[in-house]
């Protein structure tokens, strides 16, 4: 395949460490690796805190004028009159065969305004977030008036799920012009022996011997930590001659100490804060180091979400052959068929939560039955495919413009 030069515009980016920045970030240095030459186009001030960070990656970077996007809730005309300005002279400079452009608002309404007038090819990709229906999420009117303005005029517009792609169709974005594209994982960092599983709960304060589940999400509500926490307190109530333990990983989840206590996990539930801004010399590995440990530490995984974009840490766990016990949710039903790759319940359903997990526990055969199809089911999702298919995405949408 052709080797292409890709604009990755994105109004956030490393050092901060979301699930949108890792993606991209993950994304570029994958293009890199099969001969293309991506540079990702984030605001100044990100690109001066990643020059101060002294991290070597492997794409480049150039700096995008944030401050234009600001003007767009109170003066939208101005607003994209110098985003379309700014979109040319980087047009202008680098070359680009395409582009890739993150988030709907601002950058992907910027975006499409430009596309529309200047007949570049490219994308927007919706990370999750920025689509209106997940809990606490909506868009004000004035934002969902310009989404669905501007947004159908972009030459395609990517989402993670089929439940994405509902969403977007809401947003008037026809259906000719979505695709679904998942998000991806790193299959070898999880595979092979584990000789340290035993230091790991050691250093952790995990008990050695207990079954353990693990949960990682962000605090949010769109993650229904209340019904998780009831789950496993009747899971306790349940099963009292087995010693079961509950990690939760995830940006600011140690907050939710206070909830697990009311419940009366004090002991049970441990919190590992994963997320934020990264520090030391080396480009980050996401996930990080320790969190592939608590991966491989752990006996089986459990996430309690209303909605899910796309879940990475789901692809994480089965990529770490632990069978999963989640929700009947969008954004999971496409990747966990039930009673295959894991156990599936209704939302919000504390006691079939509760149930499910106590089957995990209880059958070992389960246990390895479903391990061994996560795992094979993770491999479909590795980077080297879903940097393939993006490609491919890539020359159709410059090979549609050059018809046009």
């Amino acid at each position: 395949m052709k080797s292409r030069r890709i604009g990755i515009l994105t109004p956030t980016f490393l050092p901060k460490c979301s699930g949108a920045e890792v993606f991209h970030h993950n994304l570029a240095g994958h293009l890199v690796k099969a001969g293309h030459r991506p540079v990702v186009l984030a605001p100044r001030s990100r690109i001066r805190r990643l020059h101060s960070c002294g991290w070597k990656l492997p794409y480049e970077l150039d700096a995008y004028p944030a401050q234009f996007w600001g003007f767009m809730k109170h003066h939208v005309g101005v607003a994209l009159w110098l985003n379309r300005r700014a979109l040319s002279r980087l047009q202008q400079k680098h070359r680009f065969d395409v582009w890739h452009t993150v988030v709907l608002y601002p950058s992907g309404v910027s975006f499409a305004d430009w596309q529309s007038r200047s007949r570049v090819p490219g994308l927007v990709r919706a990370v999750g977030d920025d689509v209106g229906g997940l809990p606490g999420n909506g868009h004000q009117e004035w934002m969902k008036r310009l989404l669905h303005d501007k947004l159908p005029r972009a030459q395609s517009v990517v989402a993670l799920s089929a439940g994405m792609a509902d969403e977007l169709s809401t947003l008037g974005v026809p259906r000719r012009k979505i695709r679904t594209m998942p998000n991806a994982v790193d299959c070898a960092r999880f595979e092979g022996t584990f000789p340290g599983r035993e230091a790991v709960r050691g250093r952790l304060g995990l008990p050695p011997d207990a079954f353990v589940f693990l949960c990682v999400a962000r605090n949010h509500p769109q993650k229904d930590f209340p019904t998780l926490f009831r789950a496993f307190r009747s899971l306790r109530e349940r099963m009292p001659g087995h010693e079961v333990h509950l990690a939760v990983a995830g940006r600011s989840v140690p907050s939710l100490r206070n909830e697990a206590k009311a419940a009366g996990l004090t002991d049970t539930v441990h919190f590992f804060e994963f997320g934020g801004t990264p520090c030391g010399n080396a480009a980050p590995v996401m996930p990080p180091p320790e969190l592939v440990d608590l991966y491989r530490a752990a006996d089986a995984f459990v996430l309690s979400s209303l909605l899910e974009g796309f879940s990475s840490a789901l692809l994480e766990a089965m990529a770490a052959s632990l069978p999963v016990v989640a929700t009947d949710a969008p954004g999971i039903r496409e990747v966990v068929r039930p009673d295959v790759e894991g156990m599936l319940v209704p939302c919000g359903d504390a006691v079939a939560l509760a149930k499910a997990m106590g089957d995990i526990v209880e059958h070992p055969e389960l246990r390895r039955r479903l391990a061994d199809a996560a795992r094979e089911t993770a491999r479909r999702y590795s980077w080297p495919v879903l940097t393939e298919a993006y490609a491919r995405l890539y020359e159709e949408l410059i090979a549609e413009r050059g018809r046009a």
